[in-house]
């Protein structure tokens, strides 16, 4: 009985054991359920090391082992071509491909090139990434840096350079040699950088490239197609938004990708490294992307116009009522959006992402007003057009419309309604024809009163010089009948002093008896 309560006891102390280890243990990549990208799991991944990265901001979305040295193959090439562009040499720019083109394994893969072969230094480059040659990656390191150890030696400074604390290259094709290694997170900065230049995403991202090459005296035109199946339409791994980047194989590095994908202004930089099996790095890079975009939520494009509403979408309507409850103030929407199913990711993980999101939105965005912006308008009148640039390029227009109705003033007497013909006072030339007439009329009126000034004083002359004889005359007239008067004064005095004098001579004269006459006077 003892002995078999022992029993039981062990029994037990295993099954609770086993209980506890179970969910340690039960995460298989098998268990990967692609209907929930977003419970991605370190062990849902077939890749012994792995980063996931927002290539615009630099935050880390996902690593496993992300600094664990790890052999990168021919991922190494992803530096080598960022500096084959830092270099300066176009690629236009024909070149000669140098003997150091020849001094590789005899397993490298290979464009192929061979020295004295002529070509221009974008046929290289296309060709090296495509497909992947390490006779192309000596070519690039002579040409750029004069041998191949000043190569290396670049690439070592600018890794230095990027933060890559763990990453150490002793050439430029990413061929197995103890001493070269690096780490997941390392050469996610690495394709960071890479990512930033035009024409690096421009080479990475070619499905296919037809080189010219001279070659002793002919001319031929292989074809590479890209190693890289996520931009293939026809694989069953295609992913839409993937623009590169490389991949990497050899028997201690295992299979290795460094990818990247665009999504709607988010741009995701994946690395996994050492997968057991060659369509594993696929796999696993489909899923450190789709898990990548659920840390992302998508905004309509209406939604950011509605966001920036104090900054744009706002219109000021002039003749507005004066009861208007916003005076006048109007915001607008938008209608007929020629892709409607644009969204603009941002991270779930900012604050400030929204605010980005719209400040950004705002300078790729012109506004068309075509509308008066006078009272009265009616909700959903077109008030103008918008025109949106997104990040990748895609020209997103749409209409703008009011989202309201804004009462007029009270109509007061509008001479264009009576008199539409005034209308066309609005035309320049017509402005212009009506201004000379005015100028015209005006110096005729000026011409007029000048000859009837002119014409007034002669009148006032003429008439002042007559006045001046009437007044001449009429004097003489007024002193002449003076003077007569005068005169008849003094004839009648005269007259009167003399009949008055005769009268007295007659009253106290004494004259002689014997005159007759004399006795009349005292008769």
């Amino acid at each position: 009985m003892r002995f078999d309560r022992k029993r039981l006891i062990v029994l037990l102390a295993a099954l609770l054991a086993l209980f506890f280890a179970l969910p340690a243990c039960a995460v298989t990549p098998e268990d990967y359920d692609k209907n929930l990208p977003q419970m991605l799991e370190e062990d849902h991944l077939y890749a012994e090391s792995a980063v996931l990265m927002d290539a615009i901001s630099g935050r880390v979305l996902f690593t496993k082992n992300p600094r664990a040295r790890m052999y990168p193959a021919s991922t190494t090439k992803i530096m080598t071509l960022m500096l084959a562009l830092e270099s300066g040499i176009t690629l236009d720019t024909p070149v000669v491909i140098p003997q150091q083109a020849a001094k590789i394994p005899r397993d490298s893969t290979l464009v192929p090139v061979f020295p004295g072969d002529q070509m221009t230094f974008g046929d290289l480059l296309y060709g090296f990434m495509l497909a992947s040659g390490n006779d192309a990656a000596n070519a690039i390191a002579t040409l750029v840096a004069g041998s191949l150890d000043a190569f290396v030696e670049r690439m070592n400074q600018k890794a230095a350079t990027l933060g890559c604390r763990d990453t150490h290259f002793v050439n430029a094709h990413g061929y197995h040699d103890a001493d070269h290694f690096t780490t997941a997170m390392d050469l996610a900065r690495i394709t960071q950088a890479a990512l930033e230049n035009d024409t690096f995403r421009q080479i990475s991202s070619c499905p296919r490239y037809t080189m010219t090459i001279r070659r002793d005296g002919e001319i031929i035109t292989p074809t590479r197609a890209n190693s890289n199946v996520l931009l293939m339409e026809d694989s069953r791994y295609y992913y839409p938004e993937c623009i590169g980047v490389k991949t990497g194989t050899h028997s201690m590095a295992g299979n290795c990708f460094v990818g990247a994908a665009e999504r709607d202004g988010v741009r995701l930089v994946s690395v996994v490294l050492k997968c057991p099996l060659s369509n594993q790095k696929w796999t696993d890079t489909i899923r450190l992307f789709d898990y990548g975009y659920t840390r992302y939520k998508g905004i309509s494009l209406e939604q950011l116009f509605t966001a920036s509403s104090d900054k744009i979408a706002t219109v000021k309507i002039s003749n507005a009522s004066a009861d208007d409850p916003e005076d006048g103030n109007m915001s607008m929407k938008i209608a007929q959006i020629s892709d409607p199913d644009y969204t603009r990711m941002i991270s779930l993980d900012s604050d400030t992402a929204m605010d980005e999101a719209v400040a950004d939105f705002v300078t790729r965005t012109t506004m068309t007003i075509t509308h008066g912006m006078v009272a009265p308008v009616s909700e959903g009148e077109i008030m103008g057009r918008l025109r949106y640039v997104a990040q990748s390029g895609e020209e997103i227009t749409a209409l703008l419309i009011a989202s309201r109705d804004v009462k007029a003033q009270p109509p007061v007497f509008d001479p264009l309604t009576y008199f539409p013909f005034l209308k066309r006072l609005q035309d320049p030339l017509v402005r212009a024809l009506i201004v000379v007439l005015a100028c015209l009329v005006l110096l005729l009126i000026i011409a007029g009163t000048v000859r009837r000034v002119s014409k007034q004083r002669r009148r006032a002359k003429i008439y002042q010089v007559r006045r001046r004889e009437e007044l001449h005359a009429e004097r003489a007239y007024n002193r002449r009948q003076r003077e007569a008067a005068r005169a008849r004064k003094e004839a009648v005095r005269r007259e009167r002093r003399e009949k008055w004098e005769r009268r007295f001579d007659d009253a106290y004269s004494f004259d002689d008896p014997d005159d007759e006459d004399d006795d009349d006077l005292f008769d």
